[in-house]
């Protein structure tokens, strides 16, 4: 096995020490001249395509943590652009990164790649994060695997009562965050919301209110090329005696009380 394999075997990054049980400091010193590998600082090696939050990470010799975790798994991560979260042990020193913001704290699970576990990092999201905010990266999470059901028992048993509250509130039907943010609206509302509903001839309903209209939440990612599937599926809901209605992040986070006006006008309609 080259040093190269070995390195990213070992989750793109290795101390020295690490890497000297598979190679020796010449060999290590010539895949550095090579730019086959990067020295990231004192006594750390990555793999020279890893990116730059990985990088910071190495140099600062912390792990990727919270929200940060999770967008690199394409997990819901929060409403706001964010800095870098990084997690360092307890009373470990760290020339911290322009920008980032580091919590030094003990992990609970194992570390995968230079990030920490799937339930440090959804604990993290619960500690930093709104309420709203952090269940949607929970449902988030679980729909996309990044957390399976064992994690989730785990994080409930080291949450503290006020996270707990938060899981509480989990729908195991919801399947992204902008989904979570718009039922979660919806209940606030005062409205009844039933999440994935199926539909005879087409996908599932994302969001049921009222048992009258049909919301559609879509992320611009999963839809951008989906436009006759999506028109397709808009005729056979309403031909099923469900009105329809799809809205986007922006009808969520900014003109919501738009949004839920003509929700609640298409309730009123429905009635009639």
């Amino acid at each position: 096995m080259s040093l190269v394999d070995a390195l990213c075997g070992m989750g793109h990054r290795a101390s020295a020490k690490q890497l000297a049980a598979v190679a020796t400091k010449r060999a290590v010193a010539s895949a550095v001249g090579q730019q086959l590998i990067r020295r990231a600082g004192r006594g750390t090696y990555v793999c020279v395509h890893v990116d730059g939050e990985l990088v910071a990470a190495a140099r600062a010799g912390c792990l990727i943590d919270c929200v940060s975790a999770l967008a690199r798994h394409d997990v819901w991560s929060g409403i706001r652009p964010h800095t870098l979260h990084l997690r360092a042990r307890p009373h470990q020193h760290v020339r911290v990164p322009k920008g980032a913001a580091v919590r030094w704290s003990r992990t609970h699970g194992v570390a995968m790649r230079g990030e920490v576990s799937p339930v440090d990092a959804i604990l993290e999201v619960m500690r930093c994060l709104p309420p709203d905010d952090a269940l949607a990266c929970v449902e988030s999470a679980l729909h996309l695997g990044y957390l399976d059901e064992r994690g989730l028992r785990l994080v409930y048993s080291l949450a503290p009562r006020s996270a707990q509250r938060i899981l509480a509130r989990r729908d195991p039907g919801a399947q992204s965050g902008l989904e979570t943010h718009a039922r979660l609206k919806l209940l606030a509302a005062g409205h009844t919301v039933r999440t994935q509903v199926p539909v005879p001839g087409t996908s599932d309903l994302d969001l049921l209110v009222d048992e009258r209209v049909g919301v559609e939440t879509d992320g611009r990612k999963w839809h951008a090329d989906r436009f006759i599937e999506d028109r397709t599926k808009d005729i056979i809901v309403e031909g099923a005696g469900i009105r329809m209605l799809r809205i986007a992040p922006s009808h969520v986070f900014t003109t919501w009380p738009r949004t839920l006006a003509t929700i609640e006008r298409m309730l009123r309609g429905a009635r009639s």
